[in-house]
Parts: C-alpha cells; sequence; structure tokens
C-alpha cells in the first residue's frame, strides 16, 4: 500500500507541475499487479498464508497432477497449482478459504468491493475457455469431483474471482478505497477490471489481435502469441493465457 500510494502520488504531482491541475476526478482507472500467485483469505478477509508468488515453485507435484486430470498444461506458478500442491500437503488453511485471487484483483477488491478479475490475469489462476470468456467450466467440475471426499465448504468457482474481459465495469472507487489511495480523488470513478503484467506488456506492445505477439524481458524472458484457434494438444512447454478480451495466448 505504500508503494501504491507513492506511485500515485508522484502521478498526480506530475499532472499538477505540467499542467496546473489538481487530479481530483478521472473517467476511469484501472490497477495492473504481478500476475498469478496465491493470495487466500477468510470470512473475515484475513490472509490465511503469507503471499505466494510466481517464484514459489513448490508446486511440482499438483502442476503434474492438474495437468493430466485436464489434459491441459498447469503451471507451478499458478494460482489452482498453489491450491492443490496446498490440498496435497494437508495444509490446514484450506477449508477456512473464502476467497482466492491475485495481487491486483485484491487490490482491486479494496478500492471498490468488488471480487473480480481481469480474464488475463484469472488465466493465471485457472484455465479459460475463450468462447465464454470464463473459467472452463468442464475443468471446474473435475476439480471439484477431485476435491468430492475432502468436504470442504467450497467449490472451486466459489471462491475464485468473476472474470470480466476488457472493457467492462468492474466496479467504483469507494469511499473506503479513497482512504487506501490516500488520495483527493472523488468515490464514484468507475474502475476497468484489474490485470497481471502479461495482459499490460500486450497492450502496451499493441500485440492483441490474432498473429500478433511481443517478447518481454524484465524479471523473468518469454514470448506470448496471440493464436488465431486453440492449441490442438497439450504441450508442456507452452502456458495458455489469454489477452484482456479473452483470446488465446501462447506463452513461451
Amino acid at each position: 500500500w505504500d508503494g501504491l500510494r507513492d506511485c500515485y502520488r508522484k502521478m498526480t504531482e506530475d499532472v499538477q507541475n505540467k499542467y496546473g491541475v489538481a487530479v481530483t476526478k478521472l473517467g476511469a482507472i484501472g490497477f495492473s499487479g504481478m500476475m498469478h500467485g496465491y493470495m487466500a483469505f477468510d470470512r473475515e478477509e484475513k490472509l490465511l498464508v503469507p503471499f505466494r508468488t510466481w517464484r514459489n515453485t513448490s508446486t511440482g507435484a499438483a502442476a503434474d497432477a492438474l495437468s493430466s486430470l485436464f489434459d491441459f498444461n498447469i503451471p507451478m506458478r499458478w494460482s489452482i497449482a498453489h491450491l492443490y500442491q496446498s490440498i496435497l500437503n494437508g495444509e490446514e488453511h484450506v477449508g477456512k478459504i473464502a476467497y482466492l485471487t491475485t495481487l491486483s484483483g485484491y487490490i482491486h477488491y479494496k478500492l471498490t468491493g468488488e471480487k473480480v478479475l481481469g480474464v488475463g490475469d484469472a488465466s493465471g489462476m485457472f484455465p479459460i475457455d475463450s468462447e465464454a470468456c470464463d473459467y472452463d467450466q468442464r475443468m471446474l467440475d473435475q476439480f471439484d469431483e477431485l476435491l468430492k471426499e475432502k468436504n470442504y465448504p467450497w467449490k472451486i468457482r466459489d471462491i475464485l474471482p468473476k472474470v470480466l474481459p476488457a472493457g467492462s465495469n468492474a466496479g467504483f472507487l469507494t469511499e473506503d478505497g479513497v482512504r487506501y489511495l490516500n488520495t483527493d480523488l472523488e468515490a464514484g470513478t468507475p474502475l476497468c477490471p484489474p490485470e497481471g503484467d502479461a495482459g499490460t506488456g500486450m497492450v502496451a506492445t499493441n500485440s492483441i489481435k490474432p498473429l500478433t505477439g511481443n517478447i518481454s524481458a524484465g524479471t523473468s524472458l518469454f514470448a506470448m502469441i496471440v493464436l488465431n484457434k486453440p492449441l490442438k494438444r497439450r504441450h508442456a512447454a507452452i502456458d495458455m493465457v489469454t489477452t484482456p478480451d479473452g483470446l488465446p495466448v501462447a506463452m513461451v
């Protein structure tokens, strides 16, 4: 939160210095965060375990098992791999989960009260059906069946954020959100669906149409190619995510 407030304050100071305008009203605002990861909360909004990022590659057994179950490549960094590994480990917190999200989804929730996620970021939580622009229902059912004997008080869809494509209204800045940002921005400002850094990179490089792509070099090195149709079969070296409007993306 300190970093976010500092970032927002510097942006508004820059506008003030260049144009002599105080930022109190915006047409829309949105937030991006580290893609993937595991942020699990209980009903009192308590973080149940420390934030597990994409660097926590302790989920090999879960990723392999789910990849075989779904016949779809599940990388170790995905939220569903973290969740299932927690189950395999017998971690006590799993039965208390009320909400599972990413970093951008958490920030967005605290600012708006809405448990939603942009489809691109959601594609790093659970496989997406691009036709429906939502989580893949067959795989949701398979995961619930896998956990049937555990008798957890939730089904997987119940604890995941609602999926939204780019352009959707994802809620409005609340009075609490204003306090979290420590800003003069008016409550009621509309927010777009929160996205991960991969989606941000696609938009920044205009790589969102089929048969376009980009290469990113920073905390990691990867290529993203927007496909014009789904892959015919699973490839262990190819991670399937989506553009911010739900098109399939091959990430290597």
